[in-house]
């Protein structure tokens, strides 16, 4: 939620803003949301708290296969792809318990391996991208094997459900400064349209887009 702090003396000084984005850990459209996100935050005055929260579900791995242009007919590939985006958010979970920036450096780095350099996701690739983010790899392997790292999951799923995501990149701000609404973003999630939605003037979403969840464009009300 979007709120205001203010100093000892009462002088306000900073807005301070929540923003969650569901991404498919090994995802190119999700690889470029993060960027754009990163540099949003990057620019703004604001204070900016963010959250990539992997979201892997059925229906998120179907669009996934459908953007991909693979047979869903063939079930072996069906089940190594599904299986590969799930050990990528159980890695992306362990790498983040040796601190949320590592984290985010080894998301990237791993999207960027896959969707730009092209290499297979492998126990190596894991292993070479922990390395260049100088995480423990010893700890690392272990945490991934860990049950609280398929509890962070399980977490992540929750979240997910509960802000109503039913795709990847998704993007939900909370920016009202008079409830608890949030607002979910499915399409162009991308340094422009967080700029719009962040801005102090553009705080104040017109009557309409208040009533219930209601599509508008890419945008829905929570």
């Amino acid at each position: 939620m979007l709120t205001r702090m203010y100093s000892s003396k009462g002088n306000q000084f900073k807005q301070v803003t929540e923003i969650y984005l569901f991404i498919n850990p090994i995802g190119s459209a999700c690889y470029q949301a993060e960027k754009g996100l990163l540099d949003f935050i990057e620019s703004s005055e604001n204070k900016i708290h963010f959250h990539f929260i992997p979201v892997h579900n059925f229906k998120t791995f179907s669009d996934y296969m459908k953007a991909k242009k693979l047979p869903k007919s063939d079930l072996e590939l069906r089940n190594k792809h599904f299986y590969q985006i799930y050990e990528a958010c159980l890695a992306y979970a362990a790498a983040s318990m040796q601190g949320k920036k590592k984290g985010r450096l080894f998301l990237m780095g791993l999207q960027e391996a896959i969707t730009v350099d092209k290499q297979p996701f492998s126990k190596k690739l894991l292993h070479d991208t922990a390395t260049k983010c100088n995480l423990d790899l010893e700890m690392f392997f272990e945490d991934k094997q860990s049950e609280f790292a398929k509890a962070a999951f399980e977490a992540d799923q929750k979240v997910a459900r509960e802000m109503h995501v039913l795709s990847n990149p998704s993007c939900v701000i909370f920016n009202d400064q008079s409830s608890n609404h949030g607002i979910l973003i499915e399409e162009d999630i991308s340094f422009d349209t967080l700029k719009l939605l962040c801005n102090e003037t553009n705080n104040n979403l017109p009557a309409t887009f208040l009533n219930g969840i209601e599509k508008k464009n890419s945008f829905y009300v929570l």
